[in-house]
This record gives C-alpha cells, structure tokens and sequence, in this order.
C-alpha cells in the first residue's frame, strides 16, 4: 500500500487490523463494528484524566485516580465470595484493589514489593478505601507519563485496553496517510474530519477535557458534531418528502368514537381534546400519518390512542399496539376491552400457550379481531394482519429502528404510525431532532391528581421510614417499595434480597409481595392483581413497575438508592402514585455520601412534579440521551452534539442539511448510516 494511495476506510474490513481474528470481529460486530470507518466512528463516552500523579491520601470517594505505590500484601477470600485482594502503600497511605473475576494467574503478576501504577474510581469498602477491578501496570524506572484515554461503549469480551489498542492502530494507518475517511458534507469553515477525529480518540494531555465531551469548544468536537446533527437532520427531513408519494387509507367516521367519550368516568383534558383533533386530522388524509404524541406521566395518553382506534375499527380495519412489557401490554387490553369490548381485542405475547395463540393468529389473518395488542409477539413471522392500518408504539423509545420497521412490514399500504412517549421531549430537543416528525402533547394532568410530595431520606434514617409505612399501612395506604438491578460487586447498596430481609423482620409476610422482571407472566400478573385488590399491602419490586401500573390506592412510592436513577427513570416510578384522592408520597433513599450530579438530580425532582421542566433539566444534566430509541442500532442518539450550547452550530448543520437533502439518495443514506445504522429507515417507522 503506498502512500500516495489512500484507500477509503469504509472499504476495508476490522479484521484488516493486525490482531483481529474471526473470534474478534464476531464480538466487535455486536458494537457495530464492521469495517475501520466503523472502528473510528466508535468514538469516547469519556476519558480518564491520568495527567496527575495523586498521593493516596489524597483521595476520596467517588474519585477516579491515578496512583503509584508498592504492592504490600496479596491474599484470596472467599467472603463474601471469591475475590483476589491487593493492598498496595505509598508514603502517605494504603489502598484496597479487589478483583472478583480473574485468571488464576494474576496472582503472580502482583508480587509484594512491586511498584505498580493504578488507575481506577475510589469507593469505601470493608477495609477503607479500594477500587474494583482497576487498570494497572508494572512501573519501570519511577516513570509517570501523563495521559487521557478515551472510554468507549464495550460488549462482552473486549475491554477498554483492547478496544484503545485497536482504534490506535488505525489512527496510525490515518497519520501513515495508508487510510482516510471521507468527508461528506459540502464545503465548511470547520477542520478537517481526519484530524477531528485523531483528536478526539487521543486528546493532547496538555488539553482540557472537557473541550472534547459534549458542549466542548474543541474544534474536533464541533466537526465531528456538526456532522452527527446533519445526518440526524437529514433523516428527518426526508420523511415528508417520501410521504408525498405514498397513499394510505383515511379515516373520518368518528361515531364509534363520539359513543366511547360519551359513556367515559371522565371528561377529557383540553390538551386530550387538542391532541385526538391532531391526529384524527391526519388520519382523515391519505398522505401516512407520523406523528408522536408526548404527555407526562398519567396525562392521559392511552384514551387519545383509543378514540383513534375507534376511527379505524369503525371501518373494519386492523390496529397494532406494541407495548415494551407483559404488565403494560395487559394493562392496555384491560383500558381497550372496556371501551370496545372482549370480542375486538385481543392480547398477544410470547407466553400464550400454543393452542391459544393459533386460534388468534386465526382471528388476525381473517380480520375478525380488530385490535391487537402486545409485546414484541404482534410482529412475529406467525402473525399476518388481513388489513393493519393504524400502529401505536407505546413507549416509543424503547423499541429500535429494526423492531418498528418489522410491524411496519405486516401492513400491506403504508399504515398510519402514532409513537407514544411518557418522557417529555424537552423544546430544545424537539426543535433539533425531530425535524420532520409531527408532535402533539399533553401537558396537563386530569383535574382529580394532586401532586405527589417528594423528599429524600438517608438510608440511616430506614427505622424511621418503617414506622411510617407500619402506620400508613394501618390506615389502608399502599406501597410500592423499588430497587434497582444491582451488580454483585455493590456490595454497599441496597438489593431486592437486602431489602426482603428487612421487611421479613418487620412486616407480617401476608403484607408484602415481591415482583421481579426474571418472573413468569401468570405470577406477575397474580401479584399485581393482588395489590389491586388489597390482599397485599407493599410490592417489593424492580424497575418492571415502570410503566402499565395503575393502583388508584398506591400512594406511598419508597425508591432505593435513588441515586442510582436518572431523572426521567425517577419521574416515570414516581409517577405509579398520585393517582387516587389519597395525599401521595415519595421518599427517596440515598446513601450518606452522593456525587454532585447525585445531589443536582436528587433536587430537582424533590423540587418539581412536572415532567417537562424535568426534562429539560435531564437535557442540561446529561445531554440528550436516548429519546428516540436508536441505541438498539448499536449507536447512542447523540455523542457530541450538544442541543444546549451549540446554537451557532445547529444553524449552520441546518444549512448543510438543507444542501444534503437535495443530493442524490445514495449520497444522502451515506452519511445517515455512518452516525445511524438503520436510521435512514426511520422515515418509513
């Protein structure tokens, strides 16, 4: 390969790189990573700030390090489990290394009396200070040299070492000018895409950090960013266009409708009212509807969906509803029996037994159930639709392009699309992602809910907690009492078992149940009807209480380790209460010691219930995250492009796109499926 001669980074495989076997690439493809471009478009989550040499005294919890000191004392324990634990000492003090997985040999790569450098986050253990499973190296001649290495989004067999080993080596074949990326936008004042992302992979150590993470004034930040946002722009905008061309069915009788309002507990909010108009407008017209209707939790969302249904089965047409769990799916057929009656709808998911699901796809294929509802079951070979023409995806972002595109696929014409979403879309973000998508939203909550009181609570305080729930429960109150998933190795956080042991000495068995993700249909469903009907008194349960709940008399939320939570995870839990006449509460546990992001989090969901400033305030706290459901196509939705600080930025990716949209097709789908494997589809979904 000679140098004049550059050969387009797309056009050679991983395996190119010396190094990449079969076993390799198979494990780098689960990321994404097909080809070199692939590899140097896996860019940094973070970096490591290795510039400073710490002294161990230094340190403090929650603190990410690099220290150097001599290994003092290695031994194995099997309490609570086996582990390999190595104290090592400087002049000022000593630190902790516990490993729980590991080879048998590296107990003899740390041998007593070494100096070793290591490089890990703090945390307080058994014994003191300890990092787990930390990076480390054998120190030759008393040498520090400073560095920033990039963290990446891994899988199962390939570490951070490994994968910075692998993208060095194709930085280099870049530097060695054997390579290059092509740039694909029209002409810009911004540097170069070769050099941009040199720099963003390995930044100078004299540099700052921060220029290089999102919102960064880097100027490899802002062309590798002002990129990402022209491929998701370009996305978007082409989603008119192509559905100018398209002709699908309308639906304008809203008799069906009229007779479900009518026969409603409730009168519907002026933002339901506002929002069914919306969508029942663009069902009427035979241009493909794509339109996202966003609400705060309990706002009201799945009645809208369901007068729109009427439309569709008033003319004996089909409609899909995609939930993301068993316990939401039933919760929606229980809402659409009511309004429709047993005969119209049917549930559909993966643990029906067999019999059973035979007769249904029987009743789908001839067209005599006209509302179909369930979990990823509803897109399943099995199932043909005679006539599907409305698809509802209830909590949108939680399914990938892929699966969309697969209920999509059932339908014969284009069907009408509506995504639902329980995570307000903050104004900044709506404006600069959704270009293209039609949105409706409910803002208001119905006039009976009555805003839940939050506070937080240490987890040194539990004795006070119980006797407030022993007293709340004597009173007829309820609870839901959530842990997250918690890793082996947390040894100092809070677990479901921890928690069960706890409430076994406290509580009478009869008071409390358990309920879990891992758990069969049949029992989570016993459970939950159990908690319905009062039998039990707290649901010990995981994160699968999430959405689909609905227990009028639920009013005390108790979150564990709350700081583990984001913000819109926080509010959509919260939100299981509120939502009867009793005054409601949510107590957050945390453990004595939180991060400033911890804290900054921990406030602002004490401090308001509405779900759209909470929003906003996820946006400026941790960037845009994963609204739109793309990291199942093995890229986040946004790594560098900062929605917040990059106005300047936004105009001219603006520019760009507009210029872009009007390229060829194949230039256009190029530069989408670099950022966004399968995005480009997301026009049709």
């Amino acid at each position: 390969m000679s140098s004049d001669q550059k050969i387009e980074a797309s056009a050679l495989l991983v395996s190119t790189i010396k190094g990449v076997g079969e076993k390799l690439s198979s494990t780098l493809s689960k990321l994404g990573i097909i080809t070199i471009e692939d590899l140097l478009f896996h860019f940094p989550i973070g970096y490591q700030d290795r510039t400073t040499l710490k002294k161990i005294a230094e340190l403090e919890p929650n603190q990410d390090f690099v220290v150097q000191g001599v290994i003092e004392k290695v031994s194995q324990t099997f309490v609570p489990r086996k582990m390999l634990l190595v104290k090592i000492k400087d002049n000022t003090g000593h630190l902790y290394l516990r490993f729980f997985y590991y080879f048998p040999g590296l107990r003899n790569i740390f041998k007593e009396g070494t100096l070793i450098q290591v490089s890990g986050s703090s945390r307080l253990g058994r014994y003191g200070l300890e990092t787990v499973h930390p990076e480390y190296e054998i120190v030759k001649d008393n040498e520090f040299k400073p560095q920033i290495l990039a963290k990446y989004p891994l899988t199962k067999g390939i570490t951070h070492q490994k994968m910075r080993k692998l993208i060095s080596e194709a930085i280099e074949l870049i530097k060695l000018e054997k390579i290059e990326v092509s740039d694909l936008l029209p002409p810009h004042n911004f540097s170069s895409l070769n050099e941009s992302i040199v720099n963003i992979h390995s930044p100078d150590p004299k540099s700052n950090i921060e220029e290089f993470l999102v919102g960064g004034s880097s100027e490899a930040r802002k062309r590798i960013g002002l990129e990402e946002m022209v491929a998701n722009k370009i996305s978007y905008l082409s989603i008119r266009e192509q559905n100018k061309n398209r002709i699908t069915s309308t639906f304008q009788n809203d008799r069906l409708a009229k007779t479900i309002n009518s026969s409603l507990a409730f009168k519907l909010t002026n933002d339901q009212v506002s929002a069914y108009e919306e969508i029942s407008a663009d069902i009427a017209t035979q241009t493909p509807m794509l339109r996202l209707l966003q609400g705060d939790v309990g706002s009201g969302k799945t009645i809208v969906a369901g007068l729109v249904a009427a439309h569709v089965v008033e003319d004996k047409k089909q409609v899909a509803i995609l939930a993301p769990t068993t316990i939401l799916a039933n919760q929606h057929y229980q809402n659409f029996v009511e309004w429709f009656g047993e005969e119209e709808v049917k549930l559909l998911t993966s643990k029906i037994p067999a019999k059973e699901k035979r007769l249904i796809y029987e009743n789908i294929a001839e067209g005599k159930t006209k509302i179909i509802i369930g979990t990823h079951a509803v897109f399943q070979e099995g199932v043909t639709y005679k006539d599907l023409s409305l698809v509802i995806y209830d909590e949108q972002h939680r399914f990938g392009v892929s699966q969309r595109l697969k209920l999509k696929e059932k339908a014969e014409d284009y069907p009408h699309q509506l995504l639902l979403s329980a995570t307000p879309i903050p104004r900044t973000m709506a404006m600069g992602v959704l270009s293209g998508l039609d949105i409706s939203t409910i803002k208001s909550l119905p006039p009976n809910r009555t805003p839940v009181v939050t506070t937080t609570l240490q987890n040194n305080r539990r004795d006070a907690l119980i006797n407030r729930i022993k007293s709340a429960i004597s009173k007829n109150s309820q609870v839901y009492w959530v842990c997250p998933l918690i890793d082996e190795s947390e040894s100092e956080l809070i677990g479901i078992e921890d928690l069960e042991k706890i409430l076994k000495k406290e509580f009478n068995s009869k008071e409390y149940e358990i309920i879990h993700g891992k758990m069969k249909d049949t029992d989570k469903q016993r459970i939950l009807s159990d908690f319905k009907e009062k039998k039990t008194k707290i649901l010990l349960a995981t994160t699968v209480i999430e959405v689909g709940i609905d227990v009028p008399d639920a009013n005390i939320m108790v979150i564990e380790n709350s700081e583990r939570f984001g913000l819109a995870q926080l509010h959509q839990l919260r939100g299981r209460v509120g939502r009867g006449e009793k005054e409601s509460f949510c107590i957050l546990m945390h453990s004595d010691s939180l991060t400033e992001l911890a804290e900054k989090r921990l406030q602002i969901i004490t401090e308001t219930n509405d779900g759209f400033v909470i929003a906003e305030e996820d946006l400026k706290l941790r960037g845009p995250g994963d609204i739109l459901g793309l990291s199942q196509t093995g890229q986040p939705s946004f790594t560098f492009f900062d929605l917040l600080a990059d106005e300047t930025l936004q105009d001219e990716a603006e520019r760009l796109a507009q210029e872009v949209v009007k390229l060829p097709a194949e230039q256009q789908r190029k530069i989408v499926e670099r950022w966004f494997p399968a995005h480009l589809e997301l026009s049709d979904v």
